[in-house]
């Protein structure tokens, strides 16, 4: 082995909450594990999101206490938006303003994903920051072929009995390791685009319009408007002395409604029912990333000869409205190190000794509830009104039956519901409610 080799027992392709949590429960078990991340620091790529902790909770208990989270999420919010109209389903619970508070916060993804990977590091990781990897290195032919390391841009290399992929959704890296392993699943993988801002306001302003108290946070979903001809809504979530708010819509759905994503941001934060959350709010912060949305269909294999892939980089994310994605990574971090271990324990990296990741995916709720919404794309694909056209019609029914005239309230409902239903098919109406009832 040359100078310019390093040999370690894994490596882990990326900083995230998949491959931090696979790095910390190798190195508490004493592997040699390096975690190569391509940002100057991890998170550095992300901005503010939700947090669900109850994966996190089981690695560092009570992580709350020392880590950076934001606020505990005491309120949800989900509201069906018109032009000029809003329809929302409030609700929350003392409860979630204890601990374990929902295992639900918001969270500053530089700030918290540095101080993820600092546990890491304390429990023995290495962490070599601002480095990209160019290649993973691959030896033998056929079936054979399996994972050895990674090549690093400048020609170093780092050697390993297992190579962790977890580069993200659209990691080119672990992209062509998969194709080249035979891991890529059977279908291509689906992309939505997510686009943040981040607002900065001050503590007392954002709970005196979200109606929380101090240290509470709040959760908004928004759909309908000005989504109406994307697959795709809005959200709004509260730090402390900042708000995230952003959208998310799929890539093929912006490119057939030719929509640019700014200006869909842009007259989503002018839209009245989200202005007036931000009115004197300072923009600090915006970014865009890629989320893969495709569901179980398009997972890849799990594991491979020599590797494994996590994470957003192996499509664990549930676009329904529970859009969970950091929980589902860090399971899969975590499962994934339980295989390595055991591989090691018989000295076998083969797809076969890695074998029980994918047994151990394929049992969890996570799989279960990719499974449950299986349907989800092609049901939005299909039925574009449940995102569009019935938000707007079912807040202008509401606005209808409650403005006030001089009519008697039977003429009223009577006109409230001619609008509602002018145009709308009763048949498809019904139809498409059967659709619905699939998402939730």
């Amino acid at each position: 082995m040359s100078d310019e080799q390093v040999k370690v027992d894994a490596l882990v392709v990326g900083a995230g909450p998949a491959g931090i949590s696979a790095a910390l429960c190798l190195a508490r078990r004493g592997l040699e594990v390096v975690v190569v991340e391509r940002g100057e620091s991890a998170g550095a790529k992300n901005m503010g999101g939700l947090l669900y902790g109850t994966v996190l909770n089981r690695l560092i208990p009570n992580f709350h206490e020392q880590a950076p989270v934001e606020r505990a999420v005491t309120r949800r919010r989900i509201v069906f938006l018109g032009p000029e109209r809003q329809l929302a389903l409030d609700f929350g619970s003392e409860a979630w303003g204890r601990a374990p508070f929902n295992h639900t916060w918001t969270v500053h993804r530089p700030a918290f994903d540095r101080w993820f990977a600092g546990q890491a590091e304390a429990a023995g990781a290495g962490l070599v920051e601002g480095t990209v990897v160019e290649r993973v290195l691959l030896e033998g032919e056929g079936a054979a072929r399996r994972a050895v390391g990674v090549q690093l841009r400048g020609e170093e290399q780092f050697r390993a009995d297992v190579v962790l992929l977890a580069d993200g959704a659209h990691g080119l890296v672990g992209q062509a390791a998969c194709r080249e392993l035979g891991m890529a699943g059977p279908k291509p993988q689906h992309f939505a685009l997510g686009v943040k801002e981040t607002i900065g306001l001050p503590a007392g302003v954002i709970e005196d319009r979200f109606g929380l108290e101090p240290g509470q946070g709040a959760a908004i979903d928004f759909i309908g408007a000005p989504f109406e001809n994307l697959i795709g809504g809005g959200f709004i979530y509260t730090q402390k002395e900042t708000v995230s708010l952003g959208f998310a819509g799929r890539l093929e759905s912006l490119q057939k409604a030719g929509l640019e994503p700014g200006d869909v941001l842009e007259r989503f934060k002018q839209h009245p029912e989200v202005r007036r959350y931000l009115r004197g709010g300072e923009l600090l912060e915006y970014s865009a990333h890629m989320i893969p949305e495709g569901g179980i269909d398009c997972l890849p294999r799990f594991a491979g000869n020599g590797a494994l892939v996590l994470g957003d980089a192996a499509g664990l994310v549930n676009m329904s409205l529970y859009k969970e994605g950091t929980n589902h990574a860090m399971f899969s971090g975590t499962q994934a190190a339980e295989a390595v271990l055991e591989a090691r324990e018989r000295g076998d990296f083969s797809r076969a000794g890695l074998a029980s990741y994918e047994r151990r995916m394929a049992g969890s709720a996570a799989l279960a509830d990719l499974r449950k919404y299986r349907e989800l794309p092609r049901i939005l694909e299909s039925t574009p009104e449940l995102l569009g056209l019935y938000p707007d019609r079912v807040s202008r029914l509401l606005v209808d039956y409650f403005t006030v005239t001089e009519d008697s309230k039977a003429d009223l409902q009577k006109r409230a519901l001619r609008e509602f239903f002018q145009g709308l098919s009763k048949l498809k109406l019904v139809r498409d409610l059967l659709r619905a009832r699939k998402l939730l």
